[in-house]
């Protein structure tokens, strides 16, 4: 008895590992336009609302507003607003540069000059 069970399991198995055939399947019957362009019941002047809405938003944020103190963060580069990751940056550019035997003179006098600022 267990083998008969065992055996249809199988034979559900292969067929389920078996291609569907696309054009008799359900798949086939729909089609991409009803996906886009589905009757709703939403109002016919939404979109307009909608569209208003984010150009109000959108001129608000790009042009009317003021810039804050997380704006003028934003224009400055991140070793100016972290010190400490700039040292070590240029600890491993002029390690990589004598490592590959380039001039890193230059290299050398900025991180100089960073450690006379602090």
């Amino acid at each position: 008895m267990a083998s008969s069970s065992t055996s249809s399991s199988q034979d559900e198995l292969s067929e389920m590992d078996k291609p569907v055939k696309f054009s008799t399947s359900e798949a086939n019957k729909h089609r991409s336009y009803d996906s886009f362009f589905r009757k709703t019941n939403a109002p016919w002047y939404q979109r307009h609302f909608v569209a208003g809405s984010i150009s109000v938003f959108l001129l608000y944020f790009c042009v009317f507003r003021e810039e804050n103190d997380i704006d003028e963060q934003m224009g400055q580069t991140l070793w100016m607003r972290i010190p400490a990751l700039r040292y070590q940056t240029l600890i491993r550019e002029i390690k990589k540069g004598k490592d590959a035997g380039t001039d890193v003179s230059e290299l050398e006098k900025e991180l100089e000059e960073l450690e006379k600022s602090k």
